[in-house]
């Protein structure tokens, strides 16, 4: 594959990329290719599919910089990629879980009431269809139609609804050289200004690791703090 040569090329020892960009290369040059269409050629032979493992080990190697006899299953550890199989399997339940938003698609009967069960019963050779063969892993989530959101496109298109109107009278003066008496004081006069709105404050902070998110509204709050290394692409 070409951009296995382009991995190659950047992943030079001496002048290449570090880890994390060789990692985003991958995924948007090699890992992308490998999941168009896993939804419907995820479940062929294993042998097959066997034939697609190597690309990956490779494509990993050059980005950790890993010797040929490292394991493929500690490379997928610490490049916090999961192995094809398993990324297949997800894919095919996301695209059920869209899917089951939107009853007015084609594939949504097709997919959901599959037809020649009984078929695929008697000849366990023939590869079943996805919507019989993702059924008995929806149920191990507890996936079920009626729960699911309906997706919805509404009457008013974007274009048309009312911009926002911004207030950004707080940061006309410059904070270093503005007592905070001054801004304390023009926010009240905000506050006073839309006392019959509802006010919603929300504030993040980053640090090397985490980064945090929160938000306020009447009697009603939330915080939430994220570990960095746990964020996938």
């Amino acid at each position: 594959m070409k951009a296995l040569n382009l991995l190659r090329i950047v992943a030079h020892t001496s002048w290449g990329a570090d880890q994390h960009t060789l990692l985003h290369l991958y995924r948007s040059l090699v890992r992308s290719k490998l999941d168009y269409g896993s939804v419907v050629y995820g479940y062929t032979r294993e042998s097959y599919l066997r034939m697609l493992d190597p690309i990956q080990h490779h494509a990993l190697r050059l980005c950790l910089g890993a010797f040929r006899t490292s394991p493929a299953s500690s490379m997928c550890v610490q490049a916090n990629e999961p192995p094809l199989y398993i990324r297949r399997r997800m894919l095919s339940k996301q695209y059920s879980l869209r899917l089951g938003s939107s009853p007015s698609n084609p594939a949504y009967n097709t997919f959901f009431s599959p037809k020649f069960k009984a078929s695929f019963s008697s000849k366990p050779n023939h590869i079943e269809t996805l919507g019989i063969r993702i059924a008995p892993e929806l149920k191990k989530i507890g996936f079920k139609r009626n729960t699911v959101s309906q997706l919805s496109v509404p009457a008013t298109p974007p274009w048309l609804l009312r911009h926002p109107e911004i207030d950004l009278s707080l940061h006309s003066s410059d904070k270093a050289i503005t007592p905070p008496e001054v801004f304390k004081v023009r926010f009240y006069e905000l506050c006073d200004r839309f006392k019959n709105f509802y006010h919603i404050y929300t504030d993040g902070s980053k640090m090397c690791t985490h980064f945090i998110l929160a938000y306020k509204c009447c009697c009603t709050s939330f915080i939430l703090a994220i570990n960095v290394k746990n964020l996938r692409v």
